[in-house]
């Protein structure tokens, strides 16, 4: 398998991959993070999907940078993925990429993770995001808005359902509706 990962078919290549992530292939590692530079999204997709089950240091750091790569459709595969890890790591490379994140896909799956990583610093941003008008003329955008509120949702916190309740009585009809829907389903 790790020979094939140097096919020229895009496909047996991300194949390979997915293959040797499902067998947890640690000695794959190295030859793995090396398709994180592919040409193709595909294969770039597959290879941090086993990155991730591989979970080694470096396999990790692979999958982390990943969030900055190239195409937005390997950046949410990305956020997806991470939002399996609970952690202050996964959190922070979160919260990093989002403040340079221009593509508005792309945001809505790093906030979802965000609100399935629920630590203390992931709650604090989607909290941030999810409070109404900045400074004077700074309208924020109601769909990031109401991503961040099911986020909150998502997360259950003390903190989170805190801000929810807050966000109940909230100006914006979607904000608040979604807040309380939120809300009854964490009451569950």
């Amino acid at each position: 398998l790790v020979r094939m990962l140097g096919d020229s078919r895009w496909f047996v290549v991300r194949n390979a991959a997915d293959l040797l992530g499902e067998m947890v292939a640690t000695k794959a590692e190295e030859a793995l993070i090396a398709l994180l530079r592919h040409q193709d999204d595909r294969v770039r997709r597959s290879a941090t999907n086993a990155l991730l089950r591989l979970g080694t240091p470096d396999a990790m750091k692979g999958v982390y940078d990943a969030v900055g790569d190239s195409s937005p459709e390997v950046r949410m595969q990305v956020a997806a993925s991470l939002s399996s890890r609970r952690d202050a790591k996964t959190s922070a490379t979160l919260i990093r990429a989002m403040e340079g994140e221009d593509d508005g896909d792309v945001q809505l799956a790093m906030i979802a993770a965000l609100g399935k990583v629920a630590t203390p610093d992931a709650v604090q941003k989607l909290v941030k995001m999810a409070e109404p008008e900045g400074r004077l003329f700074r309208k924020k955008d109601t769909a990031l808005r109401v991503a961040a509120v099911q986020a909150l949702g998502d997360a259950r916190t003390p903190a989170a359902l805190t801000a929810l309740k807050e966000l109940a009585t909230d100006k914006d009809r979607d904000v608040r509706e979604t807040a309380s829907r939120a809300l009854t389903q964490a009451g569950r």
